[in-house]
């Protein structure tokens, strides 16, 4: 920028800045002024006073309407796109208000209030825009301003109706004399400035202003917020920067159903104070964020920079999403009315130097930063995960479904609803290193670090490879984007197994099945020592030694695995390796559990009810021919419990495990009736009969459900039901 263009910019003789410049004038507070508002240097640095930010507003703001601030070139957006934008449908007008929005928040001074309904609520009545401020700037006046504005061909004519509307609407003359009115078009106007004219000449506002494609075009050049929410809005290159609008499109628009900002709720409530104090203190330090995705992060802070909040919806315009470097350090050296939100280390070091001189945001995935975060984004708990998909308008049921096949985790929730092949498979998947890597985490599941046990099962799963290099390798796992593992004290897992097993489904060979299911054998076969010992002892098992050797996680893990080769293993490797999962699970059921003793069914408990879900058919047949025997174990099951305090009731995995199985239609009957044969031995001193259908209940509240809309009249009369 030559002298005469600065001279310009500042509002002052070429002379009077060539003097300045020459050391020929000394620096006035009026010059100081002039330069702060210009170009973004603090008055006081110039001076070298000890006076207060106010000694020197005063100055500034008397000479903000006739100065606009230095931006540097960041984005060249012409009328001629504006023009072309507001030509281009129904959206324009429905986002114009947004593109306003963005523009006033980010170059208004001292807003008090800014409500700009977009989107779905931009046809509702009043003002389609309004404005309080207590500083003025070139494009936003101080004091009240109602907006109105609109995409029409005809712009005058659009004008003229909002202006007498607006008349009729603001009855009271006193209150429109302490009001302005804007009027906004993205076309070209030609006769603008001769309409405003004679609208002033009525008297009827404080003032009257007009702003067409010519005037968004010189205002956008003084927004970088604008810029960026623009370029994205039109598909243009933005040099790897987006706003927030953009993220939160990024992150839900290809889901079915749609994501909602509910997932946050939970985050939200833990953390809006940290996000409010990031943005209004006086000492700027950035935010640390970890999530599981980088995605993820970027719609928590869309979902905590709402709109309609009335903390930090004003704030929500100025957040800039940087992903490449070359542009955040340009613009940080010239300007500071954005909030950066920096995805990468490589733009994390060119903002360095500018850390200190406003607010800012630092997002790293899970377990990647090496310090504390401000922010962690955890995985919801069951209740926040319902109450969000309910939102959604997500069923009971589905939910469950999901709850199990996501953990929970907000990320994964997005890749199993995505339509696209690209969002539903992560990045991590790609690499066939790192996929072949997490076979026999995924196949584990959960297990326990420092029990012996554990460690030989994984390194027989991943075919011997020492412990300790399998610690390392979930260690570099664990700061991946969207990272497939997580570590909690001595306890390892995988976050989805699903997840995993539909990403890495190409890597895994034969030989990790046939490793898997000779695992598999050895940790569910072994027996529960806590048998061995008395009734009255057996809640102290850990006490007496008398617990697996197995960890229970790792168990559970293992059993999950084998449900999901057998539901969904025909289809992921029956084709590419001929190998039938299905069988070998039918197969495994049947080897843990025949021949079939109540010492075999109480060891097994707790796992019935997966067993049921890995080989239904084989299950079920295994407890009807035990039933047809003279002294059934199953049956021997359905004792009452003991009096004995902390005592385990053994019948409830059974139970368990037939209510999954009275969910198929296929094996309905067949349940209701082995359940009718266990209801033979009375658990409780006093029987109710089955005319008080409730006591079906007692075993699952779904099964309950399912007799009464199916089952009706089934049973005999006088089959008894009472089950405890």
């Amino acid at each position: 920028m030559n002298v005469t263009a600065a001279a310009k910019k500042l509002d002052v003789s070429r002379v009077a800045l060539s003097n300045f410049l020459n050391g020929k004038s000394d620096l006035s507070q009026e010059m100081a002024a002039r330069l702060e508002v210009a170009f973004g240097e603090p008055a006081r640095k110039l001076l070298d006073l000890q006076s207060t930010w106010d000694a020197a507003k005063p100055k500034r703001a008397d000479l903000t309407p006739v100065i606009s601030s230095y931006v540097p070139p960041f984005l060249q957006l012409k009328a001629s796109k504006i023009e072309a934008w507001g030509g281009s449908g129904i959206m324009p007008r429905q986002r114009l208000s947004v593109f306003l929005r963005t523009l006033v928040n980010s170059t208004g001074s001292e807003l008090k209030k800014v409500n700009f309904p977009g989107n779905d609520d931009s046809e509702r009545p009043g003002w389609d825009g309004e404005v309080e401020a207590e500083g003025a700037t070139p494009w936003v006046p101080q004091g009240h301003s109602g907006w109105e504005f609109g995409v029409n061909q005809d712009p005058k004519r659009k004008a003229d109706g909002d202006f007498a509307k607006s008349v009729k609407g603001v009855e009271d003359p006193a209150e429109r004399k302490e009001m302005t009115f804007i009027f906004v078009t993205p076309r070209s106007w030609a006769g603008k400035d001769e309409w405003v004219k004679a609208r002033k000449k009525e008297k009827q506002w404080k003032d009257v202003r007009a702003y067409d494609a010519s005037d968004l075009e010189q205002w956008l050049e003084q927004s970088i917020p604008g810029q960026t929410w623009f370029a994205n809005e039109t598909e243009q290159d933005a040099q790897g920067a987006i706003a927030l609008d953009e993220a939160w499109k990024i992150w839900a628009a290809d889901c079915e159903p749609q994501l909602k900002p509910s997932l946050f709720d939970d985050a939200l409530t833990a953390y809006r104070s940290t996000l409010k104090r990031a943005v209004t203190s006086d000492q700027y330090k950035p935010i640390i964020i970890s999530a599981d995705s980088r995605d993820e992060a970027l719609a928590f802070l869309s979902a905590g920079f709402a709109a309609d909040d009335p903390d930090l919806g004003n704030f929500r315009d100025r957040v800039i999403v940087f992903r490449e470097p070359g542009t955040l350090s340009k613009l940080a050296a010239q300007v500071s009315n954005f909030i950066p939100v920096i995805l990468s280390r490589e733009v994390e070091k060119e903002f360095a130097p500018y850390r200190a001189s406003m607010p800012s945001f630092i997002v790293y995935p899970r377990n990647a930063t090496a310090s504390d975060p401000d922010i962690a984004l955890e995985t919801l708990n069951y209740e926040a995960f319902e109450k969000a998909l309910t939102d959604m308008g997500i069923g009971h049921e589905r939910a469950q479904t999901l709850s199990r096949e996501t953990g929970r985790s907000p990320t994964v929730l997005r890749r199993r609803l995505s339509q696209l092949p690209a969002i539903r498979k992560p990045d991590w998947a790609e690499d066939k290193k790192i996929a072949a890597q997490i076979v026999p985490f995924l196949l584990a599941g959960a297990w326990k670090a420092d029990n012996t046990a554990d460690q030989a099962m994984v390194e027989a799963l991943s075919d011997d490879v020492d412990f300790d290099e399998l610690e390392r390798r979930l260690n570099d796992l664990l700061p991946l984007e969207s990272a497939p593992v997580w570590r909690v004290g001595a306890y390892r897992g995988v976050v989805s197994k699903i997840d995993a097993l539909f990403a890495i489904k190409d890597v895994i060979l034969e030989a990790d099945l046939e490793r898997f299911f000779a695992v598999a054998s050895l940790v569910l076969e072994e027996p529960d020592p806590a048998l061995d010992l008395p009734e009255d002892k057996q809640w102290a098992a850990g006490i007496y030694g008398k617990t697996r050797e197995i960890s229970g996680a790792l168990r559970d893990g293992i059993a999950e695995s084998l449900v999901l080769l057998s539901v969904y293993g025909s289809e992921l490797f029956k084709g590419r390796l001929s190998f039938n999962t299905e069988w070998r699970a039918e197969k495994l059921v049947r080897e843990l559990l025949e021949p079939l003793t109540l010492h075999t069914l109480e060891s097994q408990s707790s796992d019935l009810p997966l067993y049921s879900e890995a080989a239904p058919e084989p299950f079920l047949s295994i407890i009807e021919a035990d039933l047809r025997t003279n002294e059934p174990a199953s049956l021997a099951l359905m004792k009452p419990m003991s009096n004995v305090m902390f005592g385990r009731s053994y019948r409830t995995g059974l139970l368990w495990a037939l209510e999954n199985l009275a969910w198929s239609e296929r094996h309905f009957m067949r349940t209701v009736l082995v359940l009718g044969r266990l209801a033979e031995r009375v658990v409780r001193r006093q029987n109710i009969w089955h005319n008080s259908r409730r006591r079906i209940a007692e075993c699952g509240p779904r099964l309950g459900l399912m007799f009464r809309r199916r089952a009706c009249g089934v049973a005999s009369a006088d089959v008894r039901v009472s089950f405890a």
